[in-house]
């Protein structure tokens, strides 16, 4: 995305919810990947058309934290498929981060600073990190900072 002096790049992650959520909303601050990338910077979070077929998943997220009802963020983004959720920026991937949601043996894509994009914006996703489309960006240009 062209903005002022320079440009800014910003790809996109999809996640499966309840994850999409955790992320931009519960506090989760890592994603686990089987693969790194050179990539650092702003991230937008895609909740993918499918959520994760763990039937135990949402309650993993909501036992791993305060139930979120408590917080009053908005129970749509819990509920949001093939759309965009929110921004974080990737500031880092390591192999041993402290974080109570890294898992072993995967690479933990550290992320900061989640803002939500509330509506979900409707987008398509894809497998790994991607680049979104123009009419994407310029609709988020105000959560980009562009």
């Amino acid at each position: 995305m062209k903005g002022g002096a320079a440009d800014v790049t910003v790809k996109a992650l999809t996640l499966r919810q309840p994850w999409t959520w955790a992320v931009i909303h519960g506090g989760k601050d890592v994603a686990n990947r089987r693969w790194r990338t050179t990539y650092r910077g702003p991230l937008l979070i895609h909740a993918a058309k499918n959520p994760d077929p763990d039937p135990q998943a949402p309650a993993a997220v909501l036992w791993t934290m305060a139930d979120p009802g408590g917080f009053g963020q908005p129970r749509t983004a819990f509920q949001a498929r093939g759309a965009i959720i929110g921004l974080v920026y990737l500031v880092d991937i390591l192999t041993d981060s402290p974080s109570q949601w890294a898992a072993v043996g995967r690479y933990h894509w550290m992320l900061e600073f989640p803002s939500p994009v509330d509506p979900a914006l409707p987008c398509p996703g894809r497998p790994g990190l991607w680049d979104p489309p123009g009419a994407v960006l310029a609709s988020l240009a105000d959560v980009i900072g562009q």
